[in-house]
């Protein structure tokens, strides 16, 4: 017999999924992931894409029962999850996914806060329907990738506007039929190219594909139809976006394989792209190293500083010589300038001043990146591993090399270092009181009540 459809099977298990069901780790590390969501959403709304979104959303719909995070404003589900996916994406700060290289909570989590002040549901409901969002959406990335990201479309959005179908889905109770539409019609909306990296619209990306979600959803509560095999079809959303023409032995392994699991999630130390986090680290214990042993490496003594990278390196860190904040978020150069000359790379080194300090810009043009021959045998990996060659004027060089950053699963941050990023992240907009409300409140988030929920949003 003729199996069912792939978007079929996947709503239909979907559908199906109780939080009782989960293993306990996978509970355990969707709650940090809507932790950091919380982080980087409060402390990425001042920046001007999310300004400007926000703006955007209060044009659109200025009023609703839905909150936009950082702000006071209320508006429609679709135009919170706009605003709030952005928002969230904008510090680049946001967590990562070998699965789809790229960013799942920020095209999940804000369809799933918003969803569940609509439907005044508690922390249960957003967790239930942000891991099933994550693993629906991971179960399809694990069939196109990695040609979807060889192509050059930003996955973050071309994937995540089904798992934000499915957090919608699951929340405002769909059946498998409705569902399965639903994702049909989010195949027809998936989009977003790399090309726009290193602007405003990379972090609108996110949001775009929240909102996408949304409406595909209300759409099909409407009664709108779409192809249930439209994954595999031909012409279909696999052949289109990366030449895939069979899918005949995929697979759906969801709730038998728990993606955030196997593959979990990447939480970032560092507020910019995740393929300088590798080099950034070493290139840290290499100055610390030298300033303990004290001889401090300083910018005059550097010839030139030669960074050999895998093949996705140049591909997403397209800015070489940034001169603005956004620009550095995607810059090789910049993230080592800055931690020598700044002694740091976190939030307040991503500004136009500290990006354009002479310092800075005249060291950048002696950081010269390229594909490592070794490295480009890898293949198209996200993990950004790293070869660094420092020459110095008095013809002394330093080797360093890192194969993977700090905050992945196999070098998790303490719980020291997360709830210290999210307080670096929130406690300036919220102050202290606020803050530690909300960190104590997604620690337990499974026991939050709507009404506990709507005092975090509103107060």
């Amino acid at each position: 017999m003729k199996p069912d459809p792939l978007l079929r099977q996947i709503a239909r298990w979907c559908v199906s999924l109780r939080l009782d069901e989960v293993p306990d780790e996978v509970v355990r590390v969707a709650k940090i992931a809507l932790t950091d969501y919380v982080a980087v959403t409060i402390a990425g709304s001042e920046m001007p894409v999310a300004t400007k979104l926000q703006q955007f959303a209060m044009q659109r719909a200025p009023q609703g029962n839905c909150s936009v995070l950082g702000t006071e404003q209320k508006t429609s589900m679709a135009y919170a999850c706009y605003a709030n996916g952005a928002a969230s994406h904008a510090l680049d700060f946001d967590d990562v996914s070998w699965a789809t290289i790229g960013h799942p909570t920020v095209t999940v989590a804000p369809v799933a806060f918003a969803a569940a002040e609509e439907k005044q549901l508690g922390g249960d409901g957003i967790l239930l329907a942000y891991i099933a969002g994550v693993e629906a959406q991971h179960q399809i990335a694990k069939w196109v990738m990695p040609k979807l990201s060889e192509q050059g479309w930003h996955t973050t959005p071309v994937i995540g506007v089904f798992g934000a179908t499915v957090a919608a889905g699951v929340l405002l109770d769909l059946d498998e039929t409705t569902l399965t539409n639903a994702l049909a019609i989010a195949a027809s909306s998936a989009s977003g190219v790399r090309g726009n990296f290193g602007s405003q619209t990379k972090a609108m990306h996110a949001g775009l594909a929240a909102f996408n979600g949304v409406n595909a959803v209300e759409l099909a509560m409407l009664g709108v139809t779409g192809q249930p095999d439209v994954i595999e079809a031909a012409d279909g959303f696999a052949q289109c976006f990366t030449g895939i023409t069979s899918l005949d032995d995929a697979e759906i392994t969801l709730g038998q394989r728990w993606d955030l699991l196997e593959n979990g999630l990447v939480f970032k130390q560092y507020p910019c792209c995740s393929g300088s986090h590798p080099a950034i680290d070493c290139w840290d214990a290499l100055l610390i190293e030298r300033e303990r042993g004290g001889i401090p490496l300083k910018t005059e003594e550097i010839e030139y500083i030669q960074v050999g990278a895998s093949l996705l390196g140049p591909r997403e860190l397209v800015c070489n010589h940034p001169h603005n904040a956004i620009e550095a978020k995607f810059s090789m150069q910049y993230a080592l300038a800055s931690r020598l000359i700044h002694g740091a790379v976190g939030l307040t080194e991503f500004t136009g001043e500290a990006v354009n300090d002479p310092q800075v810009q005249a060291l950048i043009p002696k950081i010269r990146m390229r594909v490592d021959p070794e490295l480009e045998k890898l293949g198209f990996v996200g993990t950004a591993p790293v070869k660094i060659r420092v020459y110095l004027a008095n013809g002394e060089t330093l080797s360093i090399e890192n194969d993977l950053a700090r905050g992945n699963p196999e070098k998790p941050l303490s719980q020291a270092e997360i709830e210290n990023k999210f307080n670096a992240c929130v406690l300036p907009r919220v102050g202290e009181h606020k803050c530690q409300e909300w960190l104590g409140a997604l620690t337990h988030f499974e026991t939050v009540i709507f009404a506990e929920l709507k005092h975090l949003l509103n107060s």
